[in-house]
């Protein structure tokens, strides 16, 4: 009996020091930090812990005064991730594989890399000020939006299941799709682009909007 007691205080005295020593996060961004403490703070320490960003599916983040996306690697669960209207002026994501969904738009960004992104299917990053994008490991990706910003080229080559894509009122002289089977929907307005500037290789069937005369 005496036995089971010593060892029922030993297991309530470990269980109270895993708790106090839960692994508080530690964020780059203040507003991100205090956005997602008020959200996802499940125990009410005023702190989010690792436990707690992993449980965490949907990030809804949208004007929050967030200056850098870097927190975003601390939800490795995350399927949802919006950041619009905030001011970010480059976005890096790499390996979050469950990420289903990202937008960021609204938010002066220069520069954005998605990497071993597996489950992306949406990316919506109108209205920024980008220049450039690249993307790797993003098989999924089904519907891609860049309009309103200021790209001058995009290799789509890597996205064979991109059904619509949209590059309205960017830079952009001429196009290459013919690597997109899938594409159903291409959209360039505003880029004073001839149809015949876009490659189409044997895809015949897109639907193109916004070509110059």
């Amino acid at each position: 009996m005496m036995k089971i007691k010593i060892f029922a205080s030993l297991s309530l005295i470990i269980s109270g020091f895993s708790l106090l020593c839960a692994q508080k996060l530690n964020f780059k961004d203040q507003n991100f930090e205090k956005a997602v403490v008020e959200n996802f703070d499940l125990n009410k320490n005023g702190a989010l812990e690792q436990l707690e960003a992993d449980m965490v599916t949907n990030l809804f983040l949208v004007q929050k005064g967030i200056q850098s996306a870097d927190d975003i690697k601390l939800f490795p669960n995350a399927k949802m991730i919006m950041l619009d209207d905030n001011t970010i002026s480059s976005v890096s994501i790499v390996g979050l594989p469950r990420l289903e969904l990202f937008s960021c738009t609204g938010c002066k960004i220069s520069s954005f890399k998605g990497e071993g992104l597996k489950s992306l299917a949406s990316l919506y990053l109108d209205n920024n000020l980008l220049e450039n994008i690249s993307l790797k490991e993003t098989p999924r990706i089904d519907q891609l939006t860049l309009s309103l910003n200021q790209l001058k080229t995009i290799d789509l080559t890597a996205l064979k299941n991109l059904r619509k894509l949209n590059v309205e009122h960017n830079k952009i002289l001429k196009l290459d799709i013919s690597g997109n089977p899938a594409l159903q929907t291409l959209n360039v307005g505003g880029n004073k682009m001839k149809e015949t500037a876009i490659k189409m290789g044997t895809k015949t069937d897109v639907t193109v909007f916004g070509t110059e005369p």
